[in-house]
This record gives structure tokens, C-alpha cells and sequence, in this order.
């Protein structure tokens, strides 16, 4: 009975919904395809004994990069369909896993549309990243005795409220998932709180602690500096993945920063790339000058140091994690906003300082003066 309520409320906003998606599709290439696909209208042919691992978006594929790698290294003949909620993990997919063999949109969470993605994808496991409990995905693809692996899962605290809430609808869908691989003790009692069986669930850490990370030779390092207008003698601040209130606390850290150290390069790189033209909107506010990256000119037509802007605002995928191997300083967006931090491991990688936006301040401005001190001593 829940069930039916469920699609039933479902099929009535996708009704209600479709007109407006439809005109915006007629004038946006890219939400058309987008929205092909999570209908189900896929172009691929028939993937018989394929793979499906979904991650809904950029830190849910970066966490699924090791296990992809490990399982297109096993079973190399196995292709693998790799789906994602959002454009940015569409879009940092594509920079990063080549070994998928088709990246698409998550299907609506229909069951029309399913059995239809189903019957072109033709799945013999289904890997789910973290924790993306969808009710008639679950249902129809342990139906179809198809095994279903949530992996590196994790339900934060806003999370587990929201599932608890609608126990009565998890509950029975959870039983079609065959194992849950979750990063802690905490997690994994709240998804027993949700409905899962406990023998099912086991403890296994966080995939993320496995991902081999690339190495930036000095000459790569070199070329990127160029390309950045760095000299060698920059301090760089970097912010990673920031959200909508934090990037007003960085860009009045910046100006800071830059009183007492006029070589600072401010690199700023919001999570989600749909979000430039407000980020620009309040750069143009704290009468800051900018650049976006892929704009960046080239090294004939390249400003003097004087009349460099102030800040670089990156608008591509996939190559923050490069960028960390420049940085003196680096703040990792989510964590001055009720998001929950995003994943520091790049930046310590490559030994990066990693700090809150007020250690920086207090880090910095402690070190810049100190070495003022030095050189009026001597």
C-alpha cells in the first residue's frame, strides 16, 4: 500500500513538473540529453553482464575511483555503468574514470522507467556509494535477484532524521540489499536504526583512505604554475570545494591576507560549478578583481604582477587535485557551513597546510609578521 502511494505522488509530480522541463530542454542541449537519460531513453545498446555502480555526485565518485579501477582490473571484459545524480559528478566522472564504459544520469525513481533502464543495462550487480536509498530502485532490482552492495556508507545526522522519518518506506526495500559496507560503528547502527538486517551490515571504513593519488612531477608542476601566471614566489590560498557563504568569508580573508602580503594569489573553487555567476555576482560586490581559469591569458599576452587579479576563479573538473600541489595554504569547503567538510586527503597529499579560515588568518598573519621582525633585526 505504501508503495503505491509512494508512486502514485510520484508519477502525479512528474506530470505536474514535465512541462517545464520540457521547455527549458528546448532551448538547453545539455539538460535535454540529461533529461533523456534519467527517463530512461538511453543510447546505448544492450549491456548484458554489465556493472552498475551509482555515486550521485563529485565526492561519491571520487570515493568509487579505487573499487572502479579494482574491478575493471579483474574482470576487464565486464563493462561498467557508472551513474551519477548531479552534472558536477557527471562531469568529474568523465575527467576521471575513463574505465567506465558509459557515464549517465541516475534514472527517475519510477518504475516504468526502470524496468526500461534495466532491460538496456541488464545489470549483474548493482554498487551503490554511500548512501542513496532509493525506494523502487531497490525493490526492482532485488526483484530481479539482482545482489545490490551499498559500499563506503555513511548517513550523516541530518541524513539519519530524514530516513528515520520515512522508516516505514526504507524498511522493506532494504531488505533486497544484499551487504552494507559502512565507514563506522555510527553508521552502521543508524542504518540498522532505518531497517536494515543486522548480519547484512558490517564495518569496513572509508574507501576514500584507498584512493592512489597522483603524483605531479616538478616539471608538470612547473607547466601549471605557468599557465596559473605563478612566479615561484607567491604565497597561494586555496579554497576547495566552498558552498554559498562560505566564499564571503574567504574572499574578506583574502583582502586581509593581502595587506601584509602583497604576492598572495587567492584560487577560489566553488563546489558546485552551476554556482560561478553568484560567486562572480559577490566577487563584483567586495570589488575584487577576477579571472576565470579558461579564460587565463596566455603567457605572451600575460599581465605584469601589478595588474594580476586578485582572484582566480576555477570553472573546470578535475583539476583541483593538481592545483593542491601549488598551495601554501588551503581551506576545504563545507566545514563553515552545515554541510560537513569535504575530503582533505588531496591537500595533505601533497603536504599542503590545511586549515579553518580563521587558522589561516591567525596562521599567516603570525608568520608574515615574523618574518618581518627577522629581517628589521638584522
Amino acid at each position: 500500500m505504501i508503495y503505491l502511494l509512494y508512486n502514485t505522488l510520484l508519477t502525479l509530480v512528474l506530470i505536474l513538473s514535465s512541462p517545464y522541463f520540457l521547455i527549458r530542454s528546448l532551448f538547453q542541449k545539455r539538460l535535454r540529453k540529461a533529461l533523456m537519460q534519467r527517463m530512461g531513453f538511453l543510447e546505448t545498446r544492450s549491456l548484458g553482464g554489465s556493472i552498475w555502480i551509482h555515486a550521485a555526485s563529485v565526492g561519491e565518485v571520487f570515493c568509487s575511483v579505487p573499487l572502479l579501477r579494482r574491478i575493471k582490473k579483474e574482470f576487464p571484459s565486464r563493462k561498467i555503468v557508472l551513474t551519477t545524480m548531479t552534472s558536477t559528478g557527471n562531469e568529474a566522472a568523465k575527467a576521471q574514470l575513463s574505465e567506465a564504459d558509459h557515464i549517465l544520469f541516475l534514472p527517475i525513481d519510477h518504475p516504468i522507467v526502470l524496468r526500461r533502464v534495466l532491460k538496456k543495462i541488464q545489470p549483474t550487480l548493482l554498487l551503490i556509494a554511500e548512501t542513496e536509498l532509493w525506494p523502487n530502485l531497490l525493490r526492482t532490482c532485488g526483484k530481479k535477484g539482482i545482489p545490490i552492495i551499498l559500499f563506503n556508507g555513511r548517513i550523516s545526522e541530518k541524513s539519519f532524521r530524514g530516513y528515520l522519518f520515512f522508516r516505514f518506506l526504507f524498511e522493506e526495500c532494504l531488505k533486497y540489499v544484499s551487504l552494507f559496507l559502512m565507514q563506522t560503528n555510527e553508521d552502521q547502527d543508524r542504518i540498522v536504526q532505518i531497517g536494515a538486517p543486522p548480519e547484512k551490515t558490517s564495518v569496513v571504513g572509508n574507501l576514500k583512505f584507498d584512493h592512489a593519488l597522483p603524483s605531479v612531477t616538478q616539471e608538470a608542476r612547473s607547466t601549471l604554475a605557468q599557465s596559473l601566471g605563478l612566479y615561484g614566489r607567491e604565497t597561494v590560498l586555496i579554497a576547495g570545494s566552498t558552498h554559498s557563504g562560505e566564499e564571503e568569508l574567504l574572499t574578506s580573508l583574502s583582502k586581509e591576507l593581502r595587506e601584509i602580503d602583497s604576492d598572495l594569489i587567492f584560487i577560489l573553487a566553488p563546489r558546485h560549478l552551476n554556482r560561478l555567476e553568484e560567486v562572480e555576482q559577490m566577487l563584483r560586490k567586495e570589488s575584487l578583481s577576477w579571472i576565470r581559469r579558461t579564460v587565463l591569458p596566455t603567457d605572451q599576452d600575460r599581465p605584469d604582477q601589478k595588474r594580476r587579479p586578485e582572484v582566480i576563479l576555477l570553472d573546470t573538473m578535475g583539476e583541483l587535485m593538481s592545483l593542491y600541489s601549488l598551495a601554501t595554504l588551503v581551506f576545504i569547503g563545507g566545514s563553515l557551513v552545515p554541510v560537513g567538510g569535504h575530503n582533505p586527503l588531496e591537500p595533505l597529499f601533497f603536504k599542503s597546510a590545511s586549515f579553518s579560515a580563521l587558522l589561516c588568518l591567525t596562521f599567516w598573519k603570525s608568520r608574515v609578521v615574523s618574518s618581518k621582525q627577522k629581517e628589521q633585526s638584522r
